[in-house]
């Protein structure tokens, strides 16, 4: 032991079992021998206050091989005194050394002198390991310190970057939320826009229906006026015939030929005027009102087919419906009345380059079951594929410069599938000719 003081050398070095009971007493220079009983356990020289702490002290002792530097107060010259206990495990038996400054192992060792060479190797292997098995702990301890340091301060980092981060996220989102409010507002623009057109492509529909009905009716009421002012220059000269004595008969008789060949041609005119008016009348409701309505078929085409005369009649064009006269429907005559006008206006302008070309168009109908099919047919220029795909959409257009809305066959297609809650498919080869095929269900009578 070391004697460099009187304070250092007082320690006692006791000798216990692997229960914590004293076996020998193996020095004693606190002098309190008489409270280090053989069979004692180490615990009982322990302050009752420190007991769990000495439990703990023994229980590493068994579980490492060794503790180092435990403090404890023991009862010592009628006072509480606090040694630094250290101890080892050597086979089954406990070796503890209590001084009142904390012990160095070479202190213990020098205890440990005073036991057999054999207990002693075994403890100081035991204490060695124990020691170098502590140095590892700090030192895994300590670079494991530098690593969670190190990983914190990247944490902390990314922490700043992420918040950062989402500070410019949230000024985003609010750019993006103004930039989707304005988008909103334009789309509605857009749509009232788009609706806008859409009513004025109608009323330019309804505008050449009138035009046509106007240009056709007036043929028919020319003729008829024509016709009555021969019949009344007919009357007055029958009227001169009759005041006169003698009258020819052969004179006679042709005037009386005159009138009633005149009333006939006025009769067949009025008729056809009339008929006109009455084709006008259903076209143009049907075309405003929107309404449903018992009709048939064959009259719609027909009556389309008339209004578009003065188009088609110094064209090469010919147009040739067939469709059954017994096919009556139920349901928007305004709806067809529209594709079909539309469908007829485009062929002229585009399949046929304004008329300047001669060819062919056909309308087929039939019906299956309680769907309505109808092909529609040209043998005009046709379109590339590109047009074929976009010819529905609204606004596209290949007369964009000559006045072009790209509404039309848009129109067409939002008729057949909203009002008539039909299908509509294009088919169009270059130079070959465009078909469009129609079906729509059959609505039952109300």
């Amino acid at each position: 032991m070391m004697k460099s003081s009187n304070e250092e050398t007082l320690s006692i070095s006791l000798q216990c079992n692997s229960q914590g009971e004293i076996v020998q007493v193996i020095s004693d220079h606190l002098e309190i021998t008489n409270q280090a009983t053989i069979g004692q356990l180490f615990t009982a020289l322990v302050d009752k206050e420190n007991s769990d702490k000495a439990v703990n002290f023994l229980t590493e002792i068994r579980t490492k091989g060794a503790a180092f530097d435990w403090p404890l107060t023991v009862p010592f010259d009628n006072k509480m005194t606090l040694l630094h206990f250290t101890g080892g495990m050597s086979g089954n038996d406990i070796f503890i050394v209590g001084t009142k400054t904390p012990s160095t192992i070479n202190q213990y060792f020098d205890e440990l002198m005073k036991i057999n060479n054999e207990q002693a190797n075994t403890l100081r292997d035991a204490i060695k390991k124990q020691s170098l098995s502590s140095r590892r702990v700090k030192e895994r301890d300590s670079d494991l310190y530098e690593e969670l340091s190190k990983l914190n301060n990247e944490l902390a980092t990314t922490q700043r970057e992420l918040a950062k981060k989402n500070i410019q996220l949230t000024q985003q989102q609010k750019e993006l939320k103004s930039l989707n409010k304005q988008l909103s507002a334009t789309i509605d623009e857009l749509e009232q826009t788009r609706d806008e057109l859409i009513q004025s492509e109608k009323m330019a529909s309804l505008g050449r229906l009138v035009s046509g009905f106007a240009h056709e009716i007036n043929t028919p009421i020319g003729i008829a006026v024509t016709a009555a002012s021969a019949i009344n220059e007919s009357g007055e000269t029958l009227n001169q015939m009759l005041t006169q004595d003698e009258v020819s008969e052969t004179a006679l008789l042709a005037t009386i030929d005159k009138i009633v060949e005149a009333g006939k041609l006025t009769f067949s005119n009025v008729r056809r005027a009339a008929e006109l008016v009455s084709s006008f009348k259903r076209t143009s409701i049907d075309q405003t009102k929107e309404t449903k309505r018992l009709f048939a078929l064959h009259e719609v085409i027909q009556d389309i087919i008339i209004s578009l005369d003065s188009k088609f009649r110094r064209t090469q064009i010919s147009i040739e419906p067939n469709c059954p006269t017994n096919l009556n429907l139920y349901g928007y005559p305004g709806a067809i009345s529209q594709f079909l006008n539309n469908f007829l206006i485009n062929s002229l302008m585009h399949g046929f380059d304004d008329g300047t070309q001669a060819g062919k168009i056909i309308i087929d109908v039939r019906r299956e079951n309680q769907t309505v099919y109808i092909d529609y047919a040209d043998t005009g220029k046709g379109m590339d594929k590109l047009t074929a795909e976009k010819i529905f959409e609204p606004f596209y257009t290949t007369r964009r410069a000559r006045g072009g809305t790209g509404l039309g066959m848009y129109i067409c297609y939002n008729v057949i599938k909203n009002r008539l809650n039909g299908t509509i498919s294009c088919d169009s080869t270059l130079n070959k000719g465009t078909v469009f095929h129609i079906t729509f269900p059959i609505d039952k009578l109300e």
